[in-house]
């Protein structure tokens, strides 16, 4: 293949890409669009209900609804993981690389294309594979399918014993080794998939039990492990935002880790430049008083910074500040972090003392070294401490539990965490003997869940590499 033939097909897949994005955008619309329509109970749905809609002209009932949210989701969570897999192989991939695999595997990609309903995708990739196969191998599908065919005729037919000698000592020493290889790697692989499952299934659990029905996960003494698509409860996520006020809950949180992140950032790269560049007296003895700390529990700061945000000149607890002293107290004493100082601190070291001596020498200051030198060096340890501080935030519980349980209960619930709300929402059914609703407080607890997960896989990339910049001595 010339390089003339590398740009098109380049162009080509481009094109494919784009047709994929484009069809998640349109499942994501669809999804959010449907998700909007959903009629919600202002009490807790104890039964299933049937609503009626009128959606895009047609008259549907919520088992329809249901359905058509569940093929959505399903072909979202296949589209998106696969798009992204194809958009980085493609974008790695080398000119001679461009052979029947790649063919194949477009073909395949062909297949699930059409399973989700994206017949434009399909095409192109059918065109794509095709092409290759011509420039790559020089014949196109007919004569792979002819091929295909004589392959699988060649293992049905009968071989003619050919006898030949051999060493036995040799072949016993062949087939021990192919014997050992192959329980070596059978254990391996059924270990890493119990493993795998036992990750899996809790989570599966979850989503199942989010998508049940309050009988269904409450009252039945046989769970299913498997539900309809129509079955699946949509609503039970719509209730937990808008009733349950998770919404709400979200702002709180995404507004403390953002604005906590962005100060610890900034207190930590100050920090870890002085403690890794300038020379003061004291120096080490600090830092060495400071890495001490991390050894005493978080919980133990607890009382000294509840009655310094409360008491100390501060008053924003029971004081006169204002609702917002609630935000001010949840985020100040978090806006740094004495590991995420030792974190960087360990990255800057490894940048050469020379390049530092060598900026002095012309004249440059220390803020002017920090910010053109030494942050863009350590760009991806930064970025992995904000991705860090944000899961932080996401998850922390006992600090803003006790914040907003002080003063006017009523209050205070409005700038709950979702990990403060997650307890204490209302979950609970109306009338005289409420009861839990498990399938609300789990639909919660997903709703809190999955973008960490989503997070994590989309930037595992950069947290590993963050890491292991950090602990590497130069």
């Amino acid at each position: 293949m010339n390089k003339e033939q590398i740009k098109q097909i380049k162009r080509f897949e481009n094109i494919i890409h784009a047709v994929d994005a484009l069809f998640i955008v349109i499942y994501i619309g669809l999804f959010v669009y449907l998700f909007s329509q959903i009629i919600v109970p202002h009490t807790p749905p104890e039964t299933f209900t049937n609503y009626e809609y009128t959606i895009f002209g047609m008259d549907i009932d919520t088992l329809v609804l249901n359905t058509w949210m569940s093929y959505l989701a399903i072909f979202i969570i296949i589209t998106v993981p696969l798009t992204i897999i194809s958009f980085k192989k493609t974008k790695y991939r080398e000119f001679y690389e461009y052979n029947h695999y790649v063919a194949t595997n477009y073909f395949v990609n062909a297949m699930v294309s059409l399973l989700v309903l994206n017949p434009a995708s399909f095409v192109l990739k059918i065109m794509a594979s095709h092409r290759i196969l011509l420039q790559s191998e020089k014949y196109g599908f007919k004569e792979a399918l002819k091929r295909i065919g004589h392959g699988i005729k060649n293992l049905f037919k009968k071989k003619e014993k050919v006898v030949v000698e051999e060493d036995n000592e040799l072949k016993r020493a062949i087939q021990k080794q192919t014997i050992v290889q192959f329980t070596r790697m059978f254990f391996s692989y059924l270990f890493l998939s119990i493993i795998a499952l036992m990750i899996f299934i809790p989570f599966y659990w979850m989503i199942l039990t989010a998508l049940k029905t309050y009988y269904e996960s409450n009252l039945t003494l046989s769970p299913r492990f498997f539900i309809s698509l129509s079955e699946m409860q949509w609503m039970n996520f719509k209730y937990v935002l808008e009733e349950v006020d998770f919404s709400q809950y979200i702002k709180n949180t995404l507004f403390v880790g953002i604005i906590s992140t962005t100060g610890t950032i900034f207190t930590t790269v100050l920090a870890a430049f002085a403690f890794a560049r300038l020379e003061f007296k004291g120096r080490d003895t600090l830092f060495s008083v400071l890495l001490m700390t991390m050894m005493i529990p978080g919980e133990l700061y607890i009382l000294t910074n509840f009655l310094t945000v409360s008491q100390a000149g501060f008053g924003w607890i029971g004081g006169e500040t204002g609702t917002n002293s609630y935000f001010l107290a949840m985020i100040i004493p978090f806006m740094t972090s004495v590991f995420y100082i030792f974190f960087l601190r360990q990255t800057f070291k490894q940048i050469p003392e020379t390049l530092y001596k060598a900026a002095k020498v012309d004249g440059s200051s220390d803020f002017k070294y920090l910010t053109r030198v030494m942050i863009p060096i350590a760009g991806p340890t930064i970025f992995t401490i904000t991705i860090l501080s944000v899961i932080g935030s996401w998850n922390a519980f006992i600090w803003p539990r006790l914040i907003t349980s002080v003063g006017d209960v009523n209050e205070g619930r409005g700038f709950w965490l979702i990990s403060a709300a997650l307890r204490d929402a209302d979950f609970y059914t109306s009338g005289t003997n409420p009861r839990v609703m498990f399938n609300m407080q789990i639909a919660a607890s997903a709703i809190v869940t999955i973008p960490l997960i989503v997070v994590f896989l989309l930037l595992r990339k950069y947290i590993m590499s963050g890491v292991g910049r950090s602990g590497t001595k130069g």
